[in-house]
C-alpha cells in the first residue's frame, strides 16, 4: 500500500487544532523516548558507572597515601628485621650436618679446658615452625675453675646454646687439695630447617 504525502498533509489539515497539539505532545513524546532510550540512558549509565569508578579510585588514592606516609617507617622495620634475620641465621646451623658439628665441638672444648666427660648424650630433635631443637644432657668432671670456664665458653660460642639446668656436686671420697666437681648439664642447640624441610613440613 503506497503512502500518499498529500493524503497524509490533508488529513491532518482536517484535524481540529486540539486534535493537532495533541499529535504534536505525541510525536514530541516519542522523539524524546527514543533519544532517550538511545541516547541519554546509556550517557547516564555511563556517567553512574564513572562516577563509581572515580570514587574507588579516590579511596584507592586514600588508602596509598596513607600507606606512603608510612613507607620511611615501614622500610626502618624491614631492614631491622633483615638484620634480625642475618643475626639468627648466623646463630643457627643451617643443616643436620652442621648440628652434629656443633655438638661435636662441645666435647672437644671441654677436653681443651681439662673437663672429663662422663655423658654425653644428645636427645632427639623436635621440629617446630622454622627450627629444630635438641636437648644434650651432659654429665662432666672437673674442678670448679675448668667447670666454669667451659660453660662461660659455651656461652661465647657464635651459635644459638642455651643452658637448660647445670647441678653441681662434690664427687664424693676425695683426697687431697684439689677438690672435684661433678656438673649434671642440659643443654638445649638449635638449627634451622633448609627450605627443602619447610616444604616438607607445610606439605608442599
Amino acid at each position: 500500500m503506497k503512502i500518499n504525502k498529500q493524503d497524509i498533509l490533508s488529513s491532518v489539515e482536517k484535524l481540529s487544532r486540539t486534535q493537532k497539539v495533541l499529535v504534536q505532545v505525541l510525536i514530541l513524546a516519542v522523539i524524546c523516548g527514543l533519544s532517550w532510550y538511545f541516547y541519554l540512558s546509556p550517557a547516564l549509565d555511563r556517567i553512574s558507572s564513572l562516577q563509581q569508578e572515580v570514587e574507588s579510585l579516590e579511596q584507592d588514592i586514600a588508602r596509598f597515601s596513607i600507606q606512603a606516609a608510612r613507607l620511611p617507617e615501614m622500610e626502618d622495620k624491614f631492614e631491622i628485621m633483615e638484620r634480625e634475620l642475618i643475626l639468627a641465621r648466623a646463630l643457627l646451623p643451617e643443616d643436620a650436618h652442621a648440628l652434629e658439628r656443633l655438638l661435636a665441638s662441645f666435647e672437644r672444648l671441654g677436653n681443651e679446658k681439662g673437663v672429663r666427660f662422663l655423658l654425653f648424650q644428645p636427645g632427639s630433635e623436635e621440629v617446630h615452625s622454622y627450627y629444630a631443637s635438641r636437648s644434650v644432657q651432659l654429665r662432666l668432671q672437673g674442678n670448679f675453675h675448668d667447670l666454669v670456664s667451659y660453660f662461660d665458653e659455651l656461652a661465647r660460642l657464635d651459635r644459638l646454646v642455651s643452658l637448660q639446668s647445670l647441678r653441681l656436686n662434690p664427687v664424693s671420697g676425695q683426697q687431697g687439695e684439689r677438690i672435684l666437681l661433678s656438673a649434671e648439664a642440659v643443654l638445649l642447640v638449635y638449627r634451622s630447617l633448609s627450605q627443602a624441610e619447610q616444604e616438607a613440613r607445610d606439605g608442599g
